[in-house]
């Protein structure tokens, strides 16, 4: 008899504890649905695209998307998957003897030209929606930027007129932290470091895995480069962690100003 009502106990307990379980999965599962986010796939594209010196400086207007560097194979075979499922887009890329590349679509190329002005700027009423912002921010980080701790971001772009149109949008979309430098080297660089707003952040993890395919893979071509220029290796990677250590302390010490 004793055993038996343990039993129900024991039953009755296991019953609340599942049920218990079951409405923390679900309430998971709600929360996870409603911070899922993903990009505009044309947004996403258009920042990924070069523009040294200009948009169609060293680009085909009428038919190339883009060109890239050696290095950057990982991102023409992913930009290549994701055109073709998001946007239903087959892609040509021809490899060069030097190993760049160009990527050509008649049909992608005329709809991201349709972004440019007669002057070839940006045009910044084309974006309407943070979802648009927070796309073209991450193209541009994908290829051109770094995660230089937990917190702070850091894009780079040489020579190139499309960095006032991301300071605007990290404004716009609510980052406050944000240092702008300018670099009079040959060629100019323009840097942006910031700390994002939660919701950009969560746009810029979705890259997260394809960044550390192209860091691998531009590290594998300075690998090459210091053998074959007898560069030490320890030496070099010493003083590269030395630097980026200056730099976000740097940073963080702009930030807190800026806060002041």
């Amino acid at each position: 008899m004793r055993l038996n009502f343990i039993m129900v106990v024991f039953f009755l307990v296991f019953q609340s504890i599942c049920s218990q379980v079951s409405k923390k999965v679900e309430i998971t599962s709600s929360k996870d649905a409603i911070k899922t986010v993903s990009f505009d796939p044309v947004y996403f594209v258009l920042g990924t695209l070069s523009d040294y010196m200009g948009r169609f400086q060293y680009v085909e207007r009428e038919k190339q998307i883009d060109l890239y560097y050696p290095f950057e194979k990982p991102v023409v075979d992913y930009l290549t998957g994701y055109i073709k499922t998001k946007l239903n887009i087959v892609v040509d890329t021809i490899f060069e003897k030097s190993n760049r590349s160009k990527m050509f679509s008649d049909e992608l190329s005329k709809t991201l030209n349709s972004f440019y002005g007669e002057k070839e700027e940006l045009l910044s009423d084309k974006f309407k929606t943070k979802k648009q912002k927070y796309s073209f921010l991450v193209g541009i980080y994908y290829r051109y930027g770094e995660k230089l701790d937990s917190s702070i971001y850091k894009i780079q772009l040489a020579n190139s007129p499309k960095h006032q149109n991301c300071y605007e949008f990290l404004k716009e979309i609510g980052c406050e932290n944000i240092f702008y430098q300018y670099l009079r080297n040959i060629p100019a660089q323009f840097v942006l470091y910031f700390e994002p707003v939660d919701e950009l952040k969560e746009y810029l993890e979705l890259i997260e895995q394809e960044k550390v395919a192209l860091k691998k893979s531009f590290e594998d071509q300075t690998e090459r480069f210091m053998l074959e220029n007898r560069i030490k290796k320890r030496k070099f990677e010493k003083h590269s962690q030395k630097m980026k250590s200056l730099e976000v302390e740097k940073i963080k010490n702009a930030f807190n100003r800026l806060d002041i």
